[in-house]
């Protein structure tokens, strides 16, 4: 019995991320219209919401999928619909962005979003630490705690490496009055370890199985 826990344990810790059912990569360089939706979380600072907010694009509500303010130059009072452009963060296909930042100030926002998880995540101090470094790139002035200088450390370390075919932009496309946001990450393949360990964990349970039968 032992061979199958330690299976169902590596099997477990490959962790998979819900799906956006908008396949944004199809939208790159299109113009859509966003609907924000009011943060359902309640997650907030003390003077804004943060983390993950629901948003539906060209009136469809039901395909609505999580996503994150990546903007603090501007605030919107939500519900909000204006349009925006679909711009991919994959090296070689990026086509600029109007706040200003470079490839790799989005690369190291889309990062730092992806500790917001899948849905909130109800854990609003981590929340907030991961809000406000990512705000912190386009006009936000917030002091780095602990929280945040360990989750900047941390982006640091891995966004050079990362792969971003799930990483898009929702870039404004009037200023004043609207803001830009990141679709949460629709990444469903495991990391390289998480393989080698599944992998691993198939070969020992197929050993296992092979050794019962001759014994028998």
């Amino acid at each position: 019995m032992r061979p199958v826990l330690c299976l169902f344990a590596l099997l477990t810790s490959v962790t998979f991320c819900q799906a956006s059912p908008i396949d944004f990569a199809s939208l790159v360089g299109q113009t859509v219209s966003l609907t924000v939706e009011p943060y359902t979380s309640g997650e907030n600072n003390g003077t804004n919401y943060v983390g993950l907010t629901q948003g539906y694009i060209d009136n469809n509500p039901s395909e609505s999928f999580w996503m994150f303010c990546d903007d603090a130059l501007d605030q919107i009072k939500v519900p909000a619909t204006y349009d925006v452009t679909v711009v991919s963060l994959v090296n070689g296909a990026f086509a600029g962005d109007n706040l200003g930042l470079s490839l790799a100030q989005l690369q190291q926002q889309a990062t730092l979003g992806l500790n917001f998880g899948a849905t909130p995540s109800g854990d609003s101090l981590a929340d907030v630490d991961t809000q406000q470094a990512i705000w912190n790139y386009t006009g936000g002035s917030y002091a780095a705690d602990s929280g945040m200088l360990a989750d900047t450390a941390a982006m640091q370390a891995s966004y050079q490496s990362a792969s971003y075919s799930g990483s898009f932009l929702l870039e404004t496309t009037s200023e004043p009055g609207e803001q830009a946001f990141m679709p949460a990450s629709s990444a469903v393949t495991p990391e390289p370890m998480s393989m080698v360990l599944l992998g691993s964990g198939l070969l020992a349970f197929g050993l296992f199985g092979r050794r019962r039968r001759a014994s028998r």
